[in-house]
């Protein structure tokens, strides 16, 4: 990328980054508000739970929509308008009278938050050449790690202080200023080079095309990845807390400083990202990832004491994030006529690689076998990355 071009790119690329970070925190900013909603709203944990699950289910299901809207429609307008909605969404949150309305308004939310990270990667994989996409992929998701560890902060600080509803005020704020931000640079982001138009092809040939990349041999191989990465590594940490309050007595509100560092270790990585340059597209770096999430895990079934399962979620971290690098970098080379649908798709399926994964998971905790979650996942780790490694493409 000559230095031109990372001028022309460097304030939009700040801004989505920034749209993704909101977009995270709102996907965590619930997770300690289930007990205050509970006894506000007259109802039980696991109804209040509705305003988690419609979230992820509508940002899973609009993968499906917003494919083919960024292959039709110029990406950044549609990313600029799903962050307004979302702060529409946040705003109904806020002065939500009834758990009704709070879902409703969570629902909305989530259906224009989908939008924002899949189709921000699209645009930055259509503005920056492939020897340098990893590390500029890697500094994006640093939007969206510090933006969980921001969502969970933001709602405990704020349930502790009995002000929940200012949680969502924040949110809507935030959301706010990034939509300006963004409608101010719409005529400076286009995707298209001088004299390419997009294709307009109908939704149905665009679905086909979606069916198609399932089992294509392009790509079958790098999904197949997503879903076995996204169900080995979110088996455990769904319950690494748990494993933690079970085997060494610590407090689940401590606990959950596991989840914090897992994803300080993912900053990490895209601190480092641009430092490793292309020989992140080598073969070594998603095996090395993979065996680093691996011997993490190892470190977490054999550890006497709990510090060492803190130091072991920071490295377990970097390693993902590493390896997720690597298989999101494929999906944008594999596919350069319709990146949208290909990285949507891929979102797709790495949500149902979670259900899986956490769901085998849940199967054995009910067991009794907690520990072997992180065995699988130790095991299973390292041919995740032998595999992705096998499809890497050096430039």
């Amino acid at each position: 990328m000559n230095s031109d071009k990372t001028i022309e790119i460097r304030r939009p690329l700040i801004l989505l980054t920034l749209a993704a970070f909101a977009s995270s925190a709102s996907f965590r900013v619930c997770d300690p508000m289930l007990p205050i909603l509970a006894r506000l709203f007259g109802q039980t944990s696991g109804q209040v739970a509705l305003v988690i699950t419609v979230f992820t289910i509508s940002y899973g299901g609009m993968q499906l929509i917003y494919g083919p809207l960024g292959e039709r429609l110029d990406r950044f307008r549609v990313i600029t308008l799903a962050t307004a909605c979302c702060a529409l969404g946040s705003m109904g949150a806020a002065v939500a009278p009834s758990i009704e309305w709070l879902v409703a308004c969570r629902l909305l939310t989530g259906v224009a938050a989908a939008g924002i990270i899949p189709l921000s990667m699209a645009w930055i994989a259509d503005r920056v050449e492939a020897d340098k996409r990893q590390s500029v992929l890697a500094r994006f998701f640093s939007g969206q790690i510090m933006g969980m560890v921001f969502g969970q902060v933001l709602g405990g600080l704020f349930v502790d202080a009995g002000v929940w509803r200012f949680a969502f005020w924040g949110l809507s704020l935030l959301y706010v200023l990034i939509a300006f931000a963004l409608w101010r640079h719409i005529d400076n982001s286009r995707t298209e080079k001088k004299g390419e138009n997009r294709p307009a092809a109908s939704l149905g040939s665009l679905y086909l095309t979606a069916f198609r990349l399932i089992y294509a041999r392009e790509t079958r191989g790098v999904l197949f990845c997503f879903l076995m990465e996204a169900a080995l590594v979110f088996a455990v940490i769904a319950f690494m807390p748990l494993y933690l309050h079970e085997h060494f007595g610590v407090a689940l509100s401590k606990a959950s400083l596991a989840l914090v560092l897992y994803g300080l270790g993912g900053l990490l990585f895209s601190v480092f990202a641009a430092r490793m340059g292309a020989r992140l597209n080598r073969f070594v770096f998603p095996m090395m990832a993979a065996c680093m999430v691996a011997v993490a895990n190892s470190v977490i079934f054999l550890s006497s004491q709990a510090a060492w399962v803190f130091a072991a979620a920071m490295i377990s971290g970097f390693g993902y994030y590493m390896l997720h690098n690597a298989l999101l970098f494929q999906v944008t080379q594999r596919v350069p006529q319709a990146r949208s649908l290909a990285l949507t798709l891929a979102v797709s399926i790495f949500f149902v690689g979670q259900s899986i994964g956490v769901g085998i998971a849940g199967w054995l905790v009910d067991q009794g076998r907690l520990p072997q979650v992180f065995i699988w996942a130790a095991v299973g780790m390292p041919v995740i990355g032998w595999l992705t490694g096998r499809r890497v493409r050096a430039f």
